[in-house]
C-alpha cells in the first residue's frame, strides 16, 4: 500500500468519526420513538452535560449539525477529480470519480445522515 492511499484512508476514517455521533443520535431518537428507550436514557445524562438542550453554540449541537457536512467536504475531494480546460474554441469541464471505496462510502453515509436530518426538520416544521 502506498503512502497516498494510506493517507486517504486515515482522512476518510476521520471523516467517518465526524459523522458517527449524528448517526448515533438519530438512531437513539428513532428507537426512543418506537418505545425502545434504554439507549436514549443511557446517553441522556452525557448529552445533557454536553449542552444538547441548549441552542446552537459551542456545544454538541455543532458537531451533530456540521459533523456530516465536514465529513462530506473531507471525502468528496478524495474521489472527485475536476479537470478544466480553456481553448479558443471551447470550454471543457470534466468530472470523474475515482474508485476509492472507503471515501465513497463515507461520503454516501454522511449524505444520507444529512438527508435524514433535512427530512426530519422539514417534517417537524411543516404546517400541513
Amino acid at each position: 500500500m502506498n503512502k497516498k492511499a494510506l493517507h486517504s484512508n486515515w482522512l476518510a476514517a476521520g471523516a467517518l468519526l465526524l459523522a458517527l455521533p449524528t448517526a448515533y443520535f438519530i438512531l437513539i431518537n428513532v428507537l426512543n420513538g418506537f418505545g425502545i428507550s434504554s439507549m436514549y436514557e443511557a446517553a441522556e445524562p452525557t448529552l445533557d452535560s454536553m449542552g444538547i438542550k441548549e441552542g446552537l453554540g459551542w456545544n454538541i449541537n455543532l458537531l451533530l449539525l456540521f459533523g456530516p457536512i465536514l465529513a462530506i467536504l473531507l471525502t468528496i475531494f478524495q474521489v472527485l477529480n475536476i479537470e478544466l480546460k480553456f481553448t479558443k474554441e471551447e470550454f471543457l469541464l470534466n468530472f470523474s470519480i475515482q474508485k476509492k471505496w472507503l471515501p465513497m462510502l463515507v461520503t454516501a453515509f454522511s449524505a444520507g445522515v444529512l438527508a435524514f436530518l433535512f427530512l426530519y426538520a422539514l417534517g417537524e416544521n411543516c404546517n400541513c
